[in-house]
């Protein structure tokens, strides 16, 4: 009888505790970039870095169909870091610095200018 007992009150015990521990967690800042480029119409590649780790490659379509401006957004963590981004065919932007809070949310402006 008293096993059947124990049972019950150790899951809801390790449970409780499970649950607690989440509400403890902050969330983690985001960033993401956008194109500013409103002279052209194009697709564009872009490698992104954050602290010159590459976190990905998006394609930017600027004026055309199906079109896309900002990047997906990449977790980081809180504090201060260096976003950069490069075309996949060399244009490099230049690096920024940004500080990042806990749930923070920051989007980073890449201008382009086509002739």
């Amino acid at each position: 009888m008293n096993r059947i007992l124990v049972l019950p009150i150790a899951f809801l015990l390790i449970a409780g505790g499970a649950c607690s521990g989440s509400a403890s967690l902050t969330p983690r800042p985001v960033v993401s970039f956008m194109i500013d480029a409103p002279l052209c119409s194009m697709t564009l590649p872009v490698v992104f870095s954050i602290d010159k780790v590459e976190m990905g490659t998006d394609t930017f379509v600027v004026q055309l169909r199906n079109e896309r401006l900002t990047s997906r957004t990449f977790e980081t963590s809180v504090g201060q870091h260096f976003l950069s981004a490069r075309t996949t065919y060399g244009y490099v932007w230049p690096e920024k610095a940004v500080t990042l809070g806990a749930g923070g949310a920051f989007t980073d402006s890449l201008p382009f200018y086509c002739s």
